[in-house]
């Protein structure tokens, strides 16, 4: 366990070191810190510690993570008028319903923990609304990936010290290498406090296989979607450059706030002071593999039990939605996500992730 955390401290800071230095971009990039807590615990229906159930992650969005390398390997948009970078180390865990239970229970999912590194690149194309966003992940699965020890801690902080009884029987430790790529642009149909977005979203790994495509509404007041990924109130916030090729959402979005095709004359929606808005996304996809109920496509050992394929539902359906503000540059987000449960048919499942930001 220890050695694991002295490699992924390692890769963090070659990543700072080296990587930072070879940066030919030489773009600024909107940078941020964040940590972010997912947890069935933060919704008041659907509360129950099965499936996904606690998450934590932190997160350094620097202009350090721009190189070649991995400029080339990450997917982005050709034309760009904005790339930003970043570096997580997270870790999931997933339990079946009954945590009181020592022996395995094959009639529900498996025990499964994850502990990872997420490298980032979003690329936004501020005048054509559109962003692209890729995520690659490097990390394990397994005993060694520390998640029971951190639940049962955690558990022991606010529950009373419930713990859950069955991580002996976790699925075995495993590679996780996987790859995502999401697509967003905008609809014409928007104003000056609103918004709305398609998604699509393909997911390829040794943990998930899955693609799912749905719509985002946001309304309220926030800094421009397509600026920055989280749109978090910068110090130095970087240049756009005038374009005359616009998009017919950016045409009808910049008429109704008033904003003209300059800088300047943009900044006030691209960095505000105060910002405060909901947002709801519906997602529907298909699921291929579910390596936190099958086991990593890349196994180092047996695990006690694994769900076979014919025992999770293949749909996905989602819907999320949540808020933001922010104060100065801190900015404040609560989200929560309700889904059909893959392994129960009928069921419904959730969490709520609360995540707090500081723009640099």
């Amino acid at each position: 366990m220890k050695f694991l955390f002295y490699f992924l401290f390692l890769i963090f800071l070659h990543s700072v070191t080296v990587f930072g230095q070879v940066d030919s971009l030489g773009k600024q990039q909107s940078e941020h810190i964040s940590i972010s807590s997912q947890n069935d615990f933060y919704q008041y229906w659907l509360q129950s510690d099965r499936n996904f159930t606690n998450g934590i992650h932190l997160t350094w969005s620097s202009h350090h993570f721009n190189n070649k390398v991995m400029d080339k390997l990450l997917f982005g948009l050709e034309k760009s008028t904005q790339k930003e970078f970043s570096l997580t180390i997270g870790q999931d865990m997933h339990t079946p319903e009954n945590a009181t239970l020592y022996e395995v229970d094959s009639t529900d999912r498996p025990y499964a923990g994850l502990l990872y590194l997420t490298y980032k690149k979003v690329t936004s194309n501020y005048w054509k609304t559109l962003r692209l966003e890729t995520n690659l992940y490097v990390g394990i699965q397994g005993p060694a990936a520390g998640a029971g020890a951190t639940q049962n801690f955690m558990h022991s902080l606010f529950l009373e010290n419930t713990d859950f009884n069955g991580w002996d029987n976790q699925i075995g430790n495993g590679l996780v290498l996987d790859l995502d790529v999401e697509v967003m642009k905008m609809l014409p149909f928007n104003g000056k406090s609103y918004e709305t977005n398609l998604i699509g979203k393909a997911h390829i790994g040794t943990i998930y296989n899955y693609f799912l495509s749905g719509f985002q509404f946001k309304i309220g007041k926030y800094n421009d979607t397509y600026y920055s990924r989280y749109g978090v109130k910068q110090k130095y916030p970087p240049r756009l450059k005038a374009s005359n090729q616009k998009s017919k959402a950016r045409e009808k979005k910049n008429s109704k706030k008033g904003l003209g095709s300059t800088f300047n004359s943009i900044l006030p929606s691209l960095n505000q002071v105060k910002q405060i808005y909901f947002f709801t996304e519906f997602q529907v996809g298909a699921l291929l593999y579910d390596g936190t109920a099958q086991g990593s496509l890349i196994q180092f050992e047996s695990s006690p039990y694994v769900l076979k394929s014919d025992q999770i539902d293949p749909l996905i359906l989602n819907w999320v939605y949540g808020v933001n503000f922010n104060w100065g540059r801190f900015m404040f987000h609560y989200y929560r996500v309700v889904i059909n449960d893959s392994f129960r048919k009928g069921n419904l499942f959730g969490w709520g992730e609360i995540s707090i930001f500081y723009g640099l």
